[in-house]
């Protein structure tokens, strides 16, 4: 699962906005190497009239001990989003994704629903997504076997942000909720929760906790699993 809410560019009237990361790490322990290279690029475009938002994103993880790979992924997402009220908006998406991980091979899914902006404060922002997903995945497990599946899900999703008094940072949360629609003990779990600090009108510190559980791994992978990180974000 993938929270695509922390990657909402959120503005008003700025029409096109681009952000990048960029992070690279490398230590030596007892004769043994450790890298760590992570990137990752997002551009959004509002058409002339505000109604049309365009939203694409890819990141890319990549870790290694030595010679031997202990991870690598990929992510590749677009998304339209239509605003039909004040309230209420029409989403659709795609996305291809790998995960060496989590036994992913390759995971392609397409989407549509609406998303809904629930009446808040100026500096409390909360939505809710429902959604209808298509899912195609290929996974191999930890014995090398390789399994396919085609299914349709369904992805609910509640969002909220809170800025942090004189624009010193902002708390967001994100709880997904994506259960397979003909077997509901199939279902996909996950939370991200961010503290974000402001250093400057162009960069910012962050730091993020993702707990996600799947209730039906390939076989050899965890149900559950636990992230935290930190690192810099530049916007122009």
């Amino acid at each position: 699962m993938v929270n695509i809410e922390s990657q909402r560019i959120q503005t008003d009237s700025i029409r096109f906005v681009i952000n990048g990361d960029l992070s690279y790490s490398s230590q030596k322990n007892n004769n043994e190497k450790f890298s760590v290279f992570g990137a990752s690029f997002t551009s959004q475009l509002k058409t002339k009239s505000l109604k049309d938002i365009f939203l694409l994103l890819a990141n890319a993880n990549y870790s290694k001990v030595n010679d031997d790979d202990l991870s690598n992924s990929l992510l590749i997402h677009g998304r339209y989003n239509r605003k039909l009220s004040k309230f209420i908006r029409l989403e659709a998406f795609l996305q291809y994704q790998t995960n060496k991980l989590l036994g992913i091979d390759y995971r392609e899914l397409i989407g549509i629903g609406p998303r809904f902006k629930i009446p808040n404060k100026k500096d409390l922002k909360l939505y809710y997504g429902l959604l209808y997903m298509h899912e195609n995945e290929k996974t191999i497990n930890e014995n090398n076997l390789i399994y396919y599946s085609n299914l349709n899900r369904i992805s609910t999703y509640l969002s909220g942000s809170i800025k942090i008094a004189k624009d010193i940072g902002e708390f967001t949360t994100v709880t997904y909720y994506q259960p397979c629609i003909n077997d509901f003990n199939n279902y996909r779990l996950n939370n991200q929760s961010s503290l974000t600090f402001t250093l400057t009108s162009h960069v910012k510190f962050i730091n993020t906790l993702t707990i996600l559980y799947d209730a039906s791994p390939p076989i050899g992978i965890s149900k559950s699993n636990v992230s935290f990180t930190n690192g810099i974000k530049i916007s122009y």
